[in-house]
Order: C-alpha cells, then structure tokens, then sequence
C-alpha cells in the first residue's frame, strides 16, 4: 500500500469488507478482494501412490474442493466432487489422460456444498454408481435446515446470489487501481457462471452410509472409511489407504486455516490426533497441497493453542475484540506463514473469526 492515498486505503478497505462477507461458507471459499485467485475450473492431479492421484483444486473465488482419485481393478473410486458439476468434469477430463476406466463409487467426505455438488456427474455417467458417506453426513445433506451444504442450500445459494453479484459490481466501481478491478470481475464471472448451475443443479445423496469404521476391498484395493468422532462436522468420514499409506481427510484438515463455524473444536483435536496414530506417509486435504503426516501435528496445534487461548482468554474475562488481537498475535510467529500459502484463507484474514467461532461454542459449553 506504500504510496497510496488515504482514500484510496479506505477504499479498498471498504471492498474487502464487502466482498468478504458475500459467501455463505466464508472461511472455507470466500477471498479477499485483492486476492489473486484462478478464474477457470482447474485441478492439478498429483500422484501420491500407485494407482493413486491427489486432485489438486485451483484457489479461486468459487473454491472447489480437493478430490482424491484411486484406481481399483475394476473403476476409479472418487473422494468428494467439489463445488458444482463443470468443476466435476474438469477434474474428470483430467483423469481420463492417467485411465481410462469409469467411477465406480464416488464418496463424500462431509456435507459442505463445495465438497458434494458435483455428485450427478458421476452419477449421470455410470447409472450404478454408488455413493457413500457417513449416516450423519446424509442427515444433513436431507436437512432443510442445514446450513452451508444440502439440498435445501441449494436453494438459498440462489436466492442469496443475485445479492452478492449485485455487491460485487458495486465494489467494481469503487476500486482504486485496474489490476484490483479485473480481479473483481473475475470473481464477477465466476459468481454469475455458478449461479447458473444452481438453477440446473440436482446432486443426488449418498445411496450408502456408515455408522461406524468400515473395510472395503474394491477391485484388489483395500480401503478404510473410518469414522473417528466429531471434528470439522459431526459426519467426517476419513478415507484410509493402509498399503499406500495415504489418507484422504477432507476439511477435517487443511493447508489453510479450518472452517470452524460448523465443527467442535475441542473434539477436532482428539480425532486430529487419532490419525496421527496410523501408518501414514501423505496426507490429501481438503484444500491445499497434499501434506506429509508432519503437516496432521502442526494442524492440530494450531487448533489446541487456538481453544487454549480461548478459554485463557475467557477465564481472564478478556473482553472478545481484545481476545481476538492478543490469541491473533500470539499464535503468529507459529503459524502465520504455514497457514498463508495460498490467496485464500490466509492467517491475518481468518483468526479473528476462528476466535470468535471458538468462543462462542465454549460459551455455549459453559
């Protein structure tokens, strides 16, 4: 910001406010303003195992999930769809270059939009295609009052679109220099393209569900859907790969700061720290890079000295906005830059509100 004018720094203050604020799943997929973030569906497919592909997603406005990709003898087993179905064919097209065989069995690893909405491209292609989750996760994909994923969210995805494309060209106008203006247009673009698949989208639910760990042998693979207890939602369903040693985690753990406005913190940790246990050598996230095992322990510290701030901060009846500077800069220099990596959810952008989301599940506790 070195050289800008005083009203130009309100300026773009005033647009990320707003723009923050336009998605209903914000930590997970809203972005800064300014933030510089890919305008096309894409995914990078990162081998991790044989026969075994991290599917990358692009940082973008409309963010899409990462998919874990694992082929058996007889199809492809899928891990989560993404946000809408052009990115499900996007990540579809792609692994058509590394096989050729058809999806099988797609699983979802929790009922947040970004991370089932491309189902019906899967299940459009291979009419017996399977679908799994955990019981709980169905529960709240079939919940008309579920928030930030459903099919019922569909619905007020599209009723709440048009006010944030109308938010968006407003900021458009307000912006103080071109290079932030062509960024909020591509945000602009992506924003009015998913709202159009909104209107046609029909993701079909899970056909299968768990209650409990189970072992599955698919076409000389064995593979782990493992339910380990509450976490980022009260439904996440780990996917286990113990010969390659790979486990698909979804949001439960990322590569940028957690969305917690729908998780348990304090039980995140303990089930964070169960995986930890296993034989594990790559860890595919839900957002981000795929990790090595290292990346589960920093993840969960970050969460432990995130509630352990909370509560200090509780107990000392710090008031909220002081609670959430002082936790802010205290856990910096230990977590800033492994949770910065990418244009969305970034350290500075997201504490304040993890703070916040965490204080207000241990009020409630007390």
């Amino acid at each position: 910001m070195e050289g800008w004018t005083r009203r130009q720094i309100l300026a773009q203050a005033t647009i990320a406010a707003a723009v923050y604020t336009l998605d209903p799943h914000e930590l997970c997929c809203g972005s800064m303003a300014y933030a510089q973030t890919a305008g096309a569906e894409s995914f990078e497919l990162k081998k991790v195992g044989d026969g075994v592909w991290a599917g990358v997603a692009a940082a973008r406005y409309k963010v899409n999930s990462n998919a874990a990709v694992i082929e058996t003898n007889d199809g492809l087993v899928i891990v989560d769809s993404h946000s809408k179905p052009s990115a499900a064919q996007s990540l579809y097209k792609d692994v058509q270059g590394v096989t050729k065989k058809k999806v099988t069995k797609v699983i979802n690893t929790h009922f947040h939009w970004d991370h089932w909405q491309g189902n019906q491209v899967y299940a459009d292609g291979n009419p017996g295609l399977e679908i799994i989750a955990s019981d709980r996760c169905k529960e709240r994909l079939t919940d008309p009052n579920a928030m930030n994923g459903g099919t019922a969210f569909i619905d007020k995805q599209i009723a709440a679109m048009p006010g944030e494309i109308s938010r968006l060209k407003d900021a458009i106008q307000k912006v103080p220099d071109a290079a932030g203006k062509a960024r909020l247009e591509g945000n602009l673009a992506q924003a009015e393209a998913y709202l159009a698949e909104l209107k046609t989208m029909k993701p079909p639910v899970p056909t299968r569900t768990v209650s409990q760990t189970v072992k599955l042998q698919e076409g000389g693979r064995e593979i782990h859907l493992m339910l380990l207890g509450r976490g980022h939602t009260d439904g996440d369903l780990y996917v286990y790969l113990p010969k390659e040693k790979v486990m698909v985690t979804g949001d439960a753990v990322v590569d940028w700061m957690p969305f917690i406005a729908d998780g348990y913190p304090e039980e995140w940790i303990q089930t964070v720290a169960a995986i930890e246990k296993l034989d594990i050598s790559q860890v595919i996230v839900g957002h981000g890079d795929p990790a090595p095992k290292s990346h589960l322990t920093f993840f969960r510290g970050y969460l432990t000295d995130l509630v352990d701030g909370v509560k200090k901060g509780i107990a000392a009846k710090t008031p909220l906005e002081e609670m959430k500077k002082q936790i802010g800069e205290a856990l910096a220099p230990k977590y800033e830059k492994g949770m910065s990596k990418y244009p969305l959810g970034q350290y500075r952008d997201r504490v304040g509100v993890n703070v916040e989301h965490v204080h207000a599940k241990l009020a409630k506790q007390g």
